[in-house]
């Protein structure tokens, strides 16, 4: 199982040790923060960063079940037990100081802004912890005396949720302080409004309401592309702050993973124009194909009849979907993130094997969140599976557009090498194309979650998401081996979690969501 933990800032004597049940001592310690003592900037500041790391992880791991990176064990392994302890504990914990926030706020109006991101904040991350798990503790979570809290309908919890979205947007409208610091959207409560809208978007297309996606689409009061939420690295690695992808990837030692040969096949080969963010998502680490390698068995995926790919050419060197063959040693050799999310290298043609070149940006990349597109392909969505309001040909091309420009202006590159708007139009017009074609909504939709997953790189809680909303991308490649391990509708739940609270069972991962409505097998 692979796992990382990304070191920012953390408040110091605030971290509260018990996952889902939290208790404050009351013999309180002179030399630690306290509820009532904590700056109120502060705390916010640890939930901003807290929210940021745990969204990360968890979309981390899921990379490998997306096909962005190549699955490399059996969906068990990847869903087990101790998968989501990390996560689990961090989101917990940060649903604790949103509870002392929100605590402090109730008796002072100076707090609203402060009480209007912490609760968006903790609908956002509760709702995908609900997604990832289905019923949680959530009523008698973080509640003192409470040591076993049982788990609410995960329905239930998304109804919750969402009232508490609307709260956030009163805040914020009758705020009249600024936080000191505000990470993602630097005190600007529009923005966050913005986001608030938008996060009702995401939940009620998985509950599938359509009344209350027209009513959202009617005030048109969405993320735009200069409101993107994202969590932003720095090039600091002490503590470590650079991007989990670039921290696998450029340091010392090389990457252990593999880039999804699926996920490169669809940039590179699967239209009749290359997809311009290609040199942008992914580096080629070498300029020579593996079969001329003159020592060692880099591709034993030749040597069987099972694999889809083996390998896509022109140095894009991956591995296919379930592929847990021994490794070689190809670590300074096979393709890796490239500039965009990561931080990394922008491919320039300038393969040198073991990074002795220093052109990439360090480590500092996002953690794309929410970003406008996003919002683009789930309003498209709506309108052809809920029959919601609005033009899901203009939405799908406004996604594409606004992902390009993300992806392609996030820094300065080779303008040799850089894409064109000629190569953003010619890009579009053939999805257009193939959109105009199609025959019925479903194969409209098939092409539209398509291109949101290839717009979710480097987040793949989007994709998990509408992979099992709707069994697109269609063509996505099922695992080469143990085809009888389901896939996972949701993760176990985290073992340390089950072993510490008596009203918790291990559930199969084969549990789904309650909105997850689609037959058992449906996806693999």
């Amino acid at each position: 199982m692979k796992k990382i933990i990304i070191v920012l800032t953390v408040i110091a004597g605030l971290v509260f040790n018990s996952c889902e049940v939290a208790d404050f001592d009351l013999q309180e310690d002179p030399n630690e923060l306290t509820p009532t003592s904590v700056s109120p900037d502060f705390l916010l500041n640890e939930i901003q960063v807290a929210f940021g790391q745990v969204m990360s992880t968890l979309s981390l791991n899921t990379d490998d079940v997306m096909r962005y990176e190549a699955m490399t064990a059996t969906y068990q392994d990847i869903a087990e037990a101790d998968a989501l302890d990390g996560e689990w504990n961090d989101m917990y914990e940060m649903r604790e100081n949103v509870k002392v926030l929100v605590n402090l706020a109730s008796t002072n109006d100076a707090l609203s802004f402060h009480r209007g991101i912490a609760r968006i904040l903790h609908a956002y991350g509760m709702a995908t912890l609900v997604d990832y798990l289905g019923d949680i503790p959530f009523t008698e979570a973080n509640v003192a005396g409470e040591f076993d809290p049982v788990p609410d309908d995960d329905a239930t919890i998304y109804t919750s949720l969402l009232a508490d979205i609307d709260l956030a947007i009163e805040d914020l409208n009758n705020a009249t302080f600024e936080p000191a610091l505000d990470i993602y959207f630097d005190g600007d409560a529009s923005k966050w409004i913005k986001l608030a809208n938008s996060l009702k978007l995401r939940l009620y297309l998985n509950i599938g309401n359509a009344s209350e996606i027209n009513a959202l689409l009617a005030e048109d009061n969405f993320i735009s592309p200069a409101g993107d939420f994202q969590f932003q690295y720095s090039e600091v690695s002490g503590p470590e702050s650079r991007h989990p992808y670039f921290v696998r990837a450029y340091l010392s030692g090389g990457l252990n993973q593999y880039m999804g040969n699926y996920f490169m096949w669809l940039l590179k080969d699967s239209k009749t124009v290359r997809d311009p963010r290609l040199r942008y998502y992914v580096y080629r680490q070498t300029n020579v194909n593996p079969q001329d390698l003159t020592t060692g068995n880099f591709l034993r995926c030749e040597q069987g009849d099972v694999f889809d790919f083996c390998y896509v050419g022109d140095f894009y060197w991956g591995r296919d979907h379930g592929d847990g063959s021994t490794r070689p040693a190809d670590r300074l050799l096979k393709a890796i993130y490239g500039v965009y999310p990561t931080g990394g290298a922008f491919d320039a043609d300038d393969a040198i094997s073991g990074f002795t070149n220093d052109s990439n940006l360090g480590g500092v990349g996002i953690f794309p969140i929410l970003l406008a597109s996003y919002v683009d392909f789930l309003k498209a969505e709506a309108v052809l599976s809920l029959g919601a309001n609005g033009d899901a040909a203009a939405f799908l091309e406004s996604g594409i557009r606004n992902s390009m420009d993300k992806v392609l202006n996030f820094s300065t590159v080779d303008a040799s090498f850089a894409a064109t708007q000629g190569d953003v139009d010619d890009y579009v017009a053939n999805v257009l194309a193939e959109y105009t074609l199609a025959a019925s909504d479903q194969e409209k939709l098939d092409i539209v979650i398509r291109e949101y997953y290839l717009a979710a790189y480097g987040n793949s809680i989007e994709a998990y998401n509408a992979y099992r909303r709707t069994g697109y991308p269609s063509n996505i490649q099922i695992p080469i081996l143990a085809e009888n391990i389901p896939f996972p509708r949701t993760f176990s739940l985290p073992a340390d979690a089950v072993a510490r609270n008596s009203s918790l069972n291990q559930r199969p991962i084969t549990n789904q969501v309650f909105w997850d409505t689609n037959p058992a097998g449906f996806i693999k």
